[in-house]
C-alpha cells in the first residue's frame, strides 16, 4: 500500500502511459505538453536516438508550469534501427510497409523519462529495449492489421505489444513497461525519493 503526497502531472495525452500510471495506483492529472516534437526532431538529427528521446522527455516535463508541490512527468520513445531513429508513419499503407521492413529483423525501442519541479529537471531515466520480429507471412500481417486498424498509426513501430500485433514478434528483451512507453519501476523509486510516495 502506498501513500501519495503532492501532485503529479503527466505531460502527455498517451493512453498507454496513462494506463501504466493508473495500474501502479498513482493519482495524477493529464496536461499534454504541446511540444513541437517534429521541429525538435528536425533540428536535432545529429543526436543518437536515445539522446533524442531524452531531449523530448525533458522538453515535455519543462513545458508544464509547476510549483514545489507538483512533479511533472515527461516521457518519450524513439524506434531505432541500424542506428537511425524512425518517425511515425502517415497512413495504413506506410504502416504496412514499416512492419514488413521490420519483419525478421532486430530493432530497439529507446525511451526516456524526466521529472520536473518548479521549472527544473530533478530526475532523468533512459531505457533501451531490444525487439526481434518473426518472419511472418503477408497473410498474417494483413489479418493483424485488419483487426488492429488505425490504432497502429499512434505507434512509431506501427504495432502494439499489449494487443494483437504481439504475434508478429519472436523476442522481447528489456523492461516491458519501457517498451510500452513509460518505465514504471525507476519512476516509482524516484517518486519515493522525492517524497511523493511513501511505502
Amino acid at each position: 500500500m502506498s501513500i501519495q503526497k503532492g501532485v503529479l502531472i503527466l505531460a502527455s495525452a498517451s493512453s498507454i502511459r496513462k494506463k501504466i500510471l493508473l495500474s501502479a495506483g498513482l493519482k495524477f492529472s493529464v496536461c499534454p505538453s504541446g511540444v513541437d516534437e517534429e521541429k525538435i526532431k528536425q533540428t536535432n538529427k545529429h543526436l543518437r536516438p536515445i539522446d533524442l528521446a531524452a531531449l523530448l522527455a525533458t522538453k515535455k516535463a519543462l513545458s508544464i508550469p509547476s510549483n514545489l508541490n507538483e512533479l511533472v512527468i515527461g516521457s518519450d520513445q524513439v524506434l531505432e534501427i541500424d542506428g537511425q531513429a524512425l518517425d511515425k508513419v502517415n497512413d495504413m499503407q506506410e504502416a504496412k510497409d514499416r512492419l514488413w521492413a521490420l519483419r525478421g529483423r532486430e530493432h530497439f525501442l529507446v525511451g526516456a523519462s524526466a521529472l520536473a519541479r518548479n521549472g527544473k529537471i530533478i530526475w532523468k531515466n533512459q531505457q533501451k529495449s531490444r525487439l526481434v520480429m518473426n518472419k511472418f507471412s503477408r497473410q498474417l500481417l494483413d489479418e493483424v492489421m485488419q483487426i488492429s486498424g488505425e490504432r497502429l498509426l499512434k505507434s512509431v513501430g506501427c504495432y502494439e505489444l499489449e494487443a494483437e500485433t504481439i504475434c508478429l514478434f519472436k523476442e522481447l528483451d528489456g523492461d516491458y513497461t519501457a517498451m510500452l512507453g513509460l518505465s514504471i519501476l525507476p519512476l516509482l523509486t524516484a517518486l519515493q525519493k522525492f517524497g511523493v510516495l511513501i511505502k
